[in-house]
């Protein structure tokens, strides 16, 4: 930091103690921008995230409704009660499988989420550190 000076701003080159300490200038606009960028990345990670959170809602509901029209159709399709345990049986196993293939969707949604966010924010630290370099100008 510069010294004060009567007039109340600061001076960038040094005090008597450190005559050849010179402040560097600093890009305001770089680190403005630098700032942007971040900004940019958590608005990508919260769009996707909320992309995610609806995609499984959407899948979730559509697998709840199914299984209730399963269900329900047990009762009108069977007449005699052991009809009714076989088909009861048959749609519990259906119910079952949809629900691992519905899972394993949902993990899939989740890793490739996950990948592209990981890009994005690893891209974004690279290019953070650049920024940082050219954010004091070299005189």
């Amino acid at each position: 930091m510069g010294t004060p000076n009567n007039n109340g701003s600061t001076e960038k080159t040094g005090s008597a103690a450190f005559p050849s300490f010179k402040m560097p200038n600093i890009d305001m606009n770089a680190i403005m921008e630098s700032y942007k960028k971040n900004l940019e990345v958590l608005g990508l990670i919260n769009k996707m995230s909320i992309e995610v959170c609806n995609g499984i809602t959407k899948l979730q509901s559509a697998f709840v409704k199914q299984m209730m029209t399963d269900i329900g159709s047990i009762w009108e399709k069977a007449g005699k009660p052991s009809d009714m345990m076989t088909k009861f049986s048959e749609v519990t196993r259906d119910t079952v499988e949809k629900a691992i293939g519905n899972n394993k969707k949902i993990s899939e949604m989740i890793v490739s989420t996950n990948k592209e966010l990981s890009a994005a924010i690893t891209k974004r630290v690279k290019d953070s550190v650049e920024e940082a370099k050219n954010i004091v100008n070299k005189k």
